[in-house]
């Protein structure tokens, strides 16, 4: 039996594969799960072949090995730049809940995390683990197939990047900030009463040691308000990864 592989689809399966592996491998969706190197690549290689197969893809036309060259590197450099936008959305979770460590006070040790073996506060792994379980509760995974698909359409297979529109970045940079700060502002708010608190105590009882009494309350405070406002993260989490794509469409128009 002989099997036959249309070159045009080898080709732009091979080079959707570099778009996806560049936009999975630098998003923390991809490193939170222990799997083998093996199985990630199969995967890359399935949803690539079944992207190719079931759209209209039409590869930049690749006539030897130095145009191939140039449009790998083009994949690459343009699941990076995708990439850019997913990770920004998540740092949204981390970045909040390292604020939040600081004016608790867990910022002064750090967890070990297990699935990522590396070090850092609790509630800034809490909430980026949260913000991956919120991703796939609401479906985030095939929006973001469809976010592929999209990007397969506005910027075909092997086209060279033109530019990269530093307006987006800076803009998906805003985002960032100021969605972390709407995440974390309700315990905020109230760790803020509370030092105000504290201040007006240690006036009036200078001999107290503030330091002692006001780390329990904090983390008290901190972890009631944040525990009492995680029903109300839903919207926020929408408007976290609603911002991906916009991000995603702003910078393939102009590419």
């Amino acid at each position: 039996m002989t099997v036959t592989v249309d070159p045009v689809w080898g080709t732009a399966v091979f080079l959707l594969t570099l778009r996806l592996g560049a936009l999975f491998v630098l998003s923390p969706i991809w490193g939170l799960a222990s799997v083998p190197p093996s199985f990630r690549v199969l995967l890359l290689l399935a949803i690539s072949a079944t992207l190719v197969s079931s759209l209209p893809v039409k590869p930049a036309i690749v006539s030897d090995g130095g145009s191939l060259a140039a449009a790998s590197a083009s994949e690459l450099i343009v699941g990076a730049i995708l990439a850019f936008g997913v990770f920004a959305a998540f740092a949204v979770f981390s970045f909040a809940g390292k604020v939040l460590d600081v004016q608790v006070g867990f910022g002064l040790g750090n967890v070990f995390d297990p699935i990522t073996h590396s070090q850092g506060p609790l509630i800034g792994a809490i909430l980026s683990l949260l913000g991956v379980t919120l991703f796939f509760a609401i479906d985030g995974h095939h929006a973001l197939l469809r976010g592929v698909a999209y990007s397969i359409e506005a910027l075909p297979l092997g086209t060279p990047f033109a530019s990269l529109p530093a307006a987006a970045v800076l803009k998906q940079f805003g985002v960032m900030f100021s969605l972390s700060l709407v995440l974390a502002a309700p315990a905020l708010f109230c760790l803020l009463f509370v030092e105000a608190g504290l201040a007006v105590l240690s006036r009036n009882l200078p001999q107290m040691n503030l330091f002692i009494v006001a780390i329990p309350v904090k983390i008290f405070v901190g972890l009631a308000v944040l525990a009492a406002s995680v029903a109300y993260l839903g919207p926020v989490a929408a408007r976290v990864f609603a911002s991906i794509f916009r991000y995603w469409e702003s910078v393939l128009v102009h590419g």
